[in-house]
């Protein structure tokens, strides 16, 4: 009887101790691909006339096929929007699809599209659509709300460079402009959809703080960039990275890239998202647990890459003459050497004469 119950209790300990191992293994595997997710953004499809907005036919299927082959998971937006809200782990292999402007050539993609059963997302130039012939009709737009895989958001009444406005024009002033501009925007958009979207996507991914203040205070959930960054749970509501699919970037290496590339974990950085008060002395980010990367540089749009200097968990580069472009996207990108993926981190400034604040 001893010797049985002894036997017994070594099989409970033995299965316990390998299920326990198992679970582990799961947690670290979930845990050492999890994590981030890729928003696409398309604007045309098929325009051989606009081949720096546009992606062929040809490759978007190639790109729709690697998705499903490859075992990856396409979302709605608001599914991710959710994820983000809940600051919940975003599981691996995450994909969403969005389309900016309306243009007709939408209906394309659509049906490409609705053969995967893939969810995607339509953000509307309110002025265009409905309106301009090389835009979804009423008619398009009327077919699309009806389908579950289609979800829109706000992009804008009239399409504007939003953040180059502020460089000339008070703030308070520049706040009422886009009110003024959103709300015109609401207006034709429920008389399209039959309601008003809660996302928006920033016209040419451009954005300033008080562009980001005036949304949120009218009641927009998730506001999105044009910035290449993937995103993961850590993503501001407010500042949602996506990818853009167009010129060169459109083909398949690109396209694969994208995919495998993480979320560097940036803690703070400098300088600020936004017009630059003065110009930088350096740029710089903390970067969490950077003791996982390797091989860092820095990318300024009017310097190109620059190799990042480090101290403890600071990333940074000296400044040496003033920036004078208006408009700057910077990103710090290091190879993680568990995952051996790189992992980028990106944000735009702006720069004006008046060295007003923004």
């Amino acid at each position: 009887m001893y010797r049985e119950l002894k036997t017994s209790l070594r099989q409970i300990i033995s299965t316990s101790t390998i299920t326990a191992v198992f679970l582990l293994i799961i947690f670290i595997s979930n845990n050492l691909y999890a994590g981030y997710a890729t928003i696409f953004i398309y604007h045309k499809f098929g325009e051989d006339r606009y081949p720096t907005t546009s992606v062929s036919i040809e490759d978007f299927i190639k790109q729709m096929e690697y998705l499903k082959k490859n075992g990856y998971s396409v979302i709605p937006l608001s599914k991710l929007v959710d994820y983000l809200q809940r600051r919940e782990e975003i599981p691996e292999k995450t994909v969403v699809i969005t389309i900016d402007d309306g243009y007709r050539s939408t209906m394309k993609a659509y049906r490409i599209l609705k053969r995967y059963s893939f969810p995607f997302t339509v953000f509307l130039y309110a002025e265009g659509v409905g309106r301009y012939p090389d835009y979804l009709t009423k008619e398009q737009l009327s077919q699309l709300k009806k389908d579950p895989l289609v979800e829109f958001g706000n992009h804008s009444y009239s399409h504007r460079h939003f953040a180059k406005i502020l460089s000339d024009m008070d703030t308070e002033k520049y706040k009422k402009l886009l009110v003024e501009d959103t709300l015109k925007a609401e207006k034709r958009l429920k008389k399209l959809l039959g309601y008003v979207p809660k996302f928006y996507a920033f016209p040419y991914g451009e954005y300033t703080k008080p562009f980001i203040q005036a949304l949120k205070e009218m009641g927009y959930i998730a506001l999105f960039t044009q910035d290449p960054q993937n995103v993961d749970e850590n993503t501001p509501l407010w500042l949602i990275h996506r990818q853009p699919v167009v010129g060169s970037w459109a083909k398949m290496k690109h396209f694969k890239e994208v995919l495998n590339t993480e979320v560097l974990p940036v803690i703070k950085h400098s300088p600020d998202i936004g017009y630059l008060k003065s110009n930088p002395p350096e740029i710089f980010a903390q970067v969490k647990n950077i003791e996982s990367y390797k091989n860092c540089g820095v990318y300024v749009s009017e310097l190109g890459w620059i190799k990042a200097q480090r101290k403890g968990n600071r990333l940074y580069v000296k400044i040496t003459k003033p920036l004078k472009k208006w408009k700057n996207r910077i990103a710090f990108t290091c190879w993680n050497k568990k995952t051996k993926k790189k992992a980028t981190y990106f944000w735009s400034v702006y720069t004006r004469k008046n060295g007003k604040d923004n």
